[in-house]
């Protein structure tokens, strides 16, 4: 369960996030592959509600996760990974584009390592990527954590009238950019493929809706007509 403060003309309210069993969005992914030019390259598909989502990893990267949370792993780097975070959020919450700087970095800190030390606020990006059309907020940080110094990036969108997107990427401070432009990068790569209504199939036998013309002869048209 995470808090996200946000100031109020009455004060400062308190608004919850969780992770529910219920949501639009579904990261158990599903591996699949596209062609460009004679070469097969893989993608996964999420399932969401209104449609299916398609998206390609950074090459070499491993993955897991399911539900509402899916990580990635770059290779050969100790302490680094991406995660997407689906969040819940409670009935009245503003936009993520409406919410001040100070409260959304002071929430952003909650996914920061739990020992963390010495941190500090690097840069906001007002909207480093997009997903499905949505812009996104996103906050550098760096601080220490078991002895290293780490940096931390918390990318936050509206996903849904009741859903917020967390992309959060952590590595260790000297691999922090190429991972963090790597992981960003791939996120350009989303796509959403509706899924159309399926059209009834009349029965056999059965007539539209449209009222079919009387039979009759052709009318004949004036002359100035």
């Amino acid at each position: 369960m995470k808090t996200f403060f946000t100031a109020s003309s009455l004060g400062l309210a308190t608004l919850l996030f969780s992770t529910f069993s219920v949501r639009a969005l579904d990261f158990t992914p599903q591996e699949t592959w596209r062609s460009l030019e004679g070469m097969r390259i893989p993608v996964l598909m999420f399932s969401d509600a209104t449609g299916r989502i398609r998206y390609q990893p950074p090459g070499g990267w491993n993955f897991s996760g399911g539900g509402a949370t899916f990580m990635l792993y770059p290779p050969k780097l100790n302490g680094a990974v991406m995660k997407l975070l689906l969040l819940q959020h409670a009935p009245g919450t503003p936009q993520i584009t409406s919410i001040s700087s100070a409260d959304l970095t002071k929430w952003c800190q909650n996914y920061l390592a739990s020992d963390a030390k010495e941190v500090k606020l690097q840069q906001e990006n007002p909207s480093p990527f997009l997903l499905n059309g949505r812009e996104s907020r996103e906050f550098v940080f760096e601080y220490l954590s078991s002895g290293q110094r780490f940096q931390t990036s918390v990318a936050v969108l509206d996903w849904s009238e009741k859903e917020h997107l967390a992309v959060i990427i952590t590595a260790l401070a000297p691999d922090f950019k190429a991972v963090h432009d790597t992981g960003n990068s791939s996120l350009f790569s989303w796509s959403l493929r509706k899924v159309e209504p399926a059209k009834a199939t009349p029965a056999p036998g059965a007539t539209s809706g449209a009222t079919a013309p009387a039979p009759g002869p052709t009318p004949i048209k004036a002359p100035n007509q």
